[in-house]
C-alpha cells in the first residue's frame, strides 16, 4: 500500500486543478459550461508567481453530498468497528506517511513558504500524532462504579458505569500556517473515537489535507469518514450551520473564532477553538542568557513568526537587558534568509501577500508610536532573481517599547519581537497577564522554584520553563481567555471529541414511598 500510494500522491502533485475528496474519491472536474465559482489561483510565496495548484470552491451541492455521506458513514463507523480496528487504520496511515516524508515536507514548504527543515519535523510529528491516538483510542473508555444498594435489595451493591461515545459528524477548519498539522490534530482523535470529519483547509494551503484524505483511504478508512472540501469562509459557514454537524473544531484568528462560535451556538454544537495569542516570554536575571536568547528567537522567528503561541512580548530583567539585546541582535543578524527548499536556510517568505503587508503595516505603526526598530523589519532585496518578488521580510526587534503600544498589545503573526524591561517578579507577572489573550507563556530562570511559581500564576493554557514553543502531542494544547475554548492533543483533548453517557444498574428493588 505504501508504494502504491507513493505513486498516486506524486500524480496528485502534478495536477493543476485540486478537487474535493468526497465519499472516498476526488470529485470529477467540473464541465467547462458548468455554472461554478471562479478558480482560486494560489501564489508561490517565494516569488509571487502562480502556484501549480488551483481549485474551484466546493459548490453547495457537493458540500451537502459530503454531509450526507459523513452522517451515514459515521453511524456504521461507530457501531460496527472496534476501537482496535480504528486504531489499526491510524497506524496504517502513519506507516504510509513515514514512507512519504520527503514528498510531504516539499509540499508543505511549497504551500506555506516555511523552511524545509521545519516542515520535515512537522511530518515526523504528524506520524507521532497518528500513532499516539491509535494507542489512546484503544485504551481509553468509560469507568465503572460500585454503589450502595437499597435496603430492600438484601445489601447487594448496585452497579454504575459510563460509556465514552462519539459526538457524530465533526467539522475541522484548518490553519494556513500549519496545514497538515492542524488536519492531523483534529482528525486523528476525532476518527479513532468513532466520529466522521469533513475538513476544510485554509484557502491558501489546501494540498496536504487532500493528500491526507487519500492517505486515510489507502490506510483502510471507509468512504465518507474523512472528507475534504475547498474554499474560503463561505464554505466554512455552510458546514458550521448544517444541522448534520455535532462538533466544530477551528484553528484561526479571534475574529474568525467569534463568527464561527456564534454560528455554532445557534443549535448548541460542541466547539473547540484554538485562536490567537500575544504571549509573554519572561527572562529573569539568573537565566542562562544563551538559552534565553535561543528561546526568544524560536518563540518569535520560527515559521517566519507565523505561530499562534509565539512569545512576542519578551520581558527581560533590567539588570541583564543590555547584554541580552546584544547577544540577540548578534545571533539574529546571522540568520540566513532565502529559498525555503534549501536545508541551510533559516527563514523563508511569509505565507501570502496579505500577511506580508499586514506585518509591514504593524512595523510602521511601531516606529510611529515611538518604539526603536533595532534591526530588521524590512523587505529583503539581496536575493536571487527567482526570489526577488517573494514575500521575504527580515526579523524585526523593537526596544524602548511600552505596554500600551499597538505592537505590544495586538497579535501580528509575523517576526516582530518587542522587548520590555522589568524589575520585580510581581511587576512582570501583572504585566504578563494584562492581556485579553492566554494561549502560551514562558519563563527562563535557574531558580526552578521561581519557575514553577510563575507558571502557576501565569494565565495561559500552555507554558514552558527554560524553553519555548515545544508541543508534544501527549500534552493538551489550548488557551485561556480569548485564546480559545477546549483542548487539542493529549488525553485531555479526548474530551473534545467524545461524550459520556452514565448508566445506573439497579440490582435490587425500587424504593418507593408512594402508596401501592
Amino acid at each position: 500500500k505504501g508504494l502504491k500510494f507513493q505513486n498516486q500522491s506524486r500524480i496528485m502533485t502534478k495536477s493543476k486543478l485540486l478537487r474535493p475528496f468526497i465519499n472516498g474519491k476526488y470529485t470529477s472536474a467540473p464541465a467547462a459550461s458548468a455554472n461554478i465559482a471562479p478558480k482560486h489561483i494560489l501564489l508561490n510565496p517565494t516569488n509571487a508567481s502562480p502556484h501549480k495548484y488551483q481549485y474551484h470552491p466546493t459548490p453547495s451541492s457537493q458540500i451537502q453530498q459530503a454531509l450526507d455521506c459523513a452522517k451515514t458513514a459515521q453511524q456504521s463507523w461507530a457501531s460496527s468497528t472496534s476501537p482496535s480496528h480504528r486504531a489499526s487504520i491510524l497506524r496504517n496511515a502513519a506507516d504510509i506517511m513515514a514512507q512519504n516524508v520527503e514528498l510531504l515536507s516539499e509540499m508543505e514548504t511549497f504551500d506555506t513558504g516555511r523552511v524545509i527543515r521545519e516542515t520535515k519535523y512537522d511530518i515526523e510529528e504528524g506520524i507521532e500524532c497518528l500513532n499516539y491516538y491509535a494507542g489512546v483510542g484503544n485504551s481509553l473508555g468509560g469507568n465503572s462504579y460500585n454503589l450502595p444498594g437499597s435496603s430492600s435489595g438484601g445489601g447487594t451493591n448496585n452497579l454504575a458505569y459510563t460509556l465514552r461515545e462519539p459526538l457524530g459528524v465533526s467539522v475541522g477548519i484548518g490553519a494556513w500556517n500549519y496545514p497538515l498539522q492542524s488536519a492531523l490534530w483534529k482528525s486523528a482523535p476525532s476518527l479513532v473515537f468513532g466520529n466522521s470529519m469533513i475538513f476544510k483547509p485554509s484557502e491558501y494551503t489546501p494540498s496536504t489535507a487532500l493528500w491526507l484524505a487519500q492517505c486515510y483511504h489507502e490506510a483502510g478508512l471507509p468512504e465518507g469518514i474523512f472528507q475534504v472540501v475547498l474554499g474560503d469562509k463561505k464554505v466554512g459557514e455552510e458546514l458550521v450551520q448544517s444541522n448534520v454537524v455535532a462538533k466544530v473544531s477551528l484553528t484561526g484568528s479571534l475574529d474568525t473564532g467569534r463568527k464561527v462560535y456564534e454560528l455554532a451556538s445557534k443549535d448548541m454544537k460542541n466547539v473547540t477553538m484554538e485562536l490567537g495569542g500575544k504571549s509573554p516570554l519572561i527572562v529573569f536575571d539568573d537565566a542562562d542568557l544563551d538559552n534565553a536568547v535561543a528561546g526568544a528567537m524560536m518563540g518569535n522567528f520560527y515559521s517566519s513568526g507565523q505561530v499562534c503561541s509565539n512569545g512576542t512580548r519578551v520581558f527581560v530583567h533590567e539588570s541583564i537587558l543590555e547584554e541580552f539585546v546584544h547577544r540577540l541582535v548578534e545571533r539574529t543578524n546571522k540568520m540566513r534568509i532565502g529559498d525555503p527548499m534549501d536545508v541551510d536556510i533559516d527563514i523563508g517568505p511569509m505565507a501570502h501577500e496579505d500577511q506580508y503587508n499586514k506585518v509591514l503595516r504593524y512595523i510602521d505603526v511601531g516606529i510611529k508610536e515611538g518604539a526603536t526598530l533595532l534591526c530588521g523589519g524590512t523587505r529583503v532585496d539581496n536575493l536571487p532573481d527567482n526570489l526577488k518578488d517573494g514575500y521575504f521580510l527580515s526579523p524585526a526587534i523593537f526596544t524602548n517599547c511600552t505596554d500600551d503600544m499597538t505592537i505590544v498589545k495586538e497579535e501580528i503573526f509575523g517576526m516582530v519581537m518587542t522587548i520590555l524591561p522589568f524589575s520585580t517578579e510581581d511587576e512582570v507577572l501583572h504585566r504578563a497577564n494584562n492581556t485579553d489573550f492566554g494561549l502560551a507563556a514562558g519563563v527562563f530562570t535557574r531558580d526552578i522554584q521561581r519557575g514553577h511559581r510563575m507558571v502557576q500564576q501565569l494565565q495561559a493554557g500552555v507554558t514552558w520553563i527554560n524553553n519555548y514553543n515545544l508541543a508534544p502531542v501527549s500534552l493538551p494544547w489550548g488557551g485561556y481567555k480569548q485564546s480559545g475554548i477546549g483542548r487539542e492533543n493529549g488525553v485531555g483533548g479526548v474530551e473534545s471529541w467524545t461524550q459520556l453517557k452514565s448508566v445506573y444498574v439497579e440490582m435490587g428493588n425500587v424504593e418507593c414511598d408512594y402508596p401501592k
